[in-house]
């Protein structure tokens, strides 16, 4: 046979040709072609068999071009057609998607990765004492005298209240009350000694309980003009009986003479207390307890009305807080006949407060000269406790002694670890995390995820102080 190009085939791709069924007419014709065709098919599998024992990978096996013995022929053209080509591609393809791939992996670390690190710092509680003071005349926090601006905020409440008599007793009282006392007589002064009688329009006698001296009477254009003076007088017996409203009284010690009707007394309120038999009596018990409620309400309702008035951001403490009792009184006397009584009390609150972040200012800035320069106070973590060591709310002073605990933490240069970890890979970050004394824990995360190295570049290094 003569050379023909080769072409690559794969053994799989050599099939037995199909039977074919001819007609009983043909069959000496079928059995030359069947000859023939089997001749060339020998042929053909003992070039392919040289082929395969020079190249032993099927990929690269080269198979002659077979004659084309004629259009019926039972191994057509496209059964050994090429298909090795398709594995090249792949494979072609495979390499260019690895190189893309590691392409990429190098644009996306130096163009899009990045890197937090989370730091918490080692801390440590530090206790100690302070003094301040408060004072409602400074607007501004005083470093010098050691002072934080201090507010006084100051509520008054009042209320009278009659209450009831609770003990009974047997009494014998005779009814006393006040008298005007007139000189109509001359411009002489005149001298009444104590227990003078005086004897009312009803008939019913009392006497001076002093010594009084009633003024002259003055003389203008021809006429007296009276002078007068009060006195208090008490019923001569006991008895409901002597209880008299407004009247007019003589001195039965005048009668006969002129002076009779030029001295005279007249009373513009009743003669109250006089009494025989079992009554009610207001005990002091009876006004200590009316005081004490009346003062325990009006001072609740005053905390009260305080507390609306102080805003919420100033510190009240409780030892700032003044509670007093301006006025307290009754208008009847302990075992004194009554069936009622009045009370009337008065209160004040006062309070002095002031503003907690001032006090913790003063008292964190007094705090640095006591603390390393490579150590840092960590805020909100300051814990206080009060005690009042003197007070003057009068003036609006107030002087406290503070306990304090609060946690300092190390400071970390945030920059220099920038600087030290970029470029390093996971291993390397923790090891030099580890080892920095003032870092008590980090956490690292990357960005993508599959990049486990810190960028080049120090601004894609984000560094976060827990």
């Amino acid at each position: 046979m003569e050379d023909e190009p080769k072409k690559i085939i794969k053994m799989s791709d050599i099939k037995p040709p199909a039977e074919k069924v001819e007609l009983p007419e043909e069959e000496e014709k079928i059995e030359e072609e069947e000859k023939v065709e089997e001749e060339e098919k020998v042929e053909v599998e003992e070039k392919v068999e040289v082929e395969l024992k020079e190249e032993p990978k099927i990929s690269e096996v080269e198979a002659p071009t077979l004659r084309q013995p004629s259009e019926e022929s039972i191994f057509p053209e496209e059964l050994f057609a090429p298909k090795v080509k398709k594995a090249r591609k792949k494979r072609i393809l495979a390499t260019l998607s690895i190189l893309c791939f590691i392409i990429l992996g190098f644009v996306g670390y130096f163009t899009l990765s990045k890197a937090e690190i989370i730091i918490k710092p080692k801390t440590e509680t530090m206790h100690f004492q302070t003094e301040f003071g408060i004072d409602k005349n400074v607007a501004f926090i005083d470093l010098d005298n050691n002072k934080i601006p201090g507010q006084l905020f100051q509520v008054e409440k009042e209320e009278e209240r009659e209450f009831l008599a609770t003990q009974e007793k047997e009494l014998r009282e005779k009814a006393k009350g006040t008298i005007t006392v007139y000189n109509q007589y001359s411009s002489a002064p005149q001298t009444l000694v104590k227990t003078t009688r005086f004897v009312s329009e009803k008939g019913k006698l009392f006497r001076t309980t002093e010594t009084i001296v009633i003024p002259g009477a003055k003389v203008e254009e021809g006429q007296i003009i009276p002078s007068t003076i009060d006195v208090e007088i008490v019923a001569a017996e006991p008895g409901k009986e002597y209880n008299l409203g407004p009247s007019s009284f003589t001195i039965p010690g005048f009668e006969g003479t002129a002076k009779y009707t030029g001295f005279y007394g007249k009373s513009t309120q009743p003669m109250v207390g006089g009494i025989i038999g079992k009554v009610k009596v207001v005990s002091a018990d009876d006004i200590k307890g009316a005081k004490d409620i009346l003062a325990v309400e009006l001072k609740g309702k005053a905390k009260k009305e305080l507390e609306k008035r102080v805003p919420s951001d100033l510190k009240i403490l409780k030892d700032t807080m003044l509670e007093e009792i301006t006025e307290s009184s009754s208008d009847v006397e302990a075992g004194q006949a009554a069936e009622k009584f009045t009370v009337i009390t008065k209160v004040a609150v006062k309070v002095l407060g002031f503003n907690e972040d001032d006090a913790i200012s003063l008292i964190n800035e007094n705090l640095k000269g006591k603390i390393s320069e490579s150590k840092a106070l960590v805020s909100d973590t300051i814990s206080l406790d009060y005690t009042v060591t003197d007070i003057n709310l009068d003036k609006g002073l107030a002087r406290l002694t503070c306990e304090v605990k609060e946690d300092v933490a190390w400071k970390v240069d945030t920059e220099k670890v920038k600087q030290a970890l970029a470029g390093k890979n996971e291993i390397k970050v923790r090891q030099y995390l580890a080892s920095c004394d003032e870092i008590e824990s980090a956490k690292v995360i990357f960005w993508p995820f599959w990049f486990k190295k810190i960028p080049v570049n120090e601004k894609k290094i984000k560094i976060t102080l827990d």
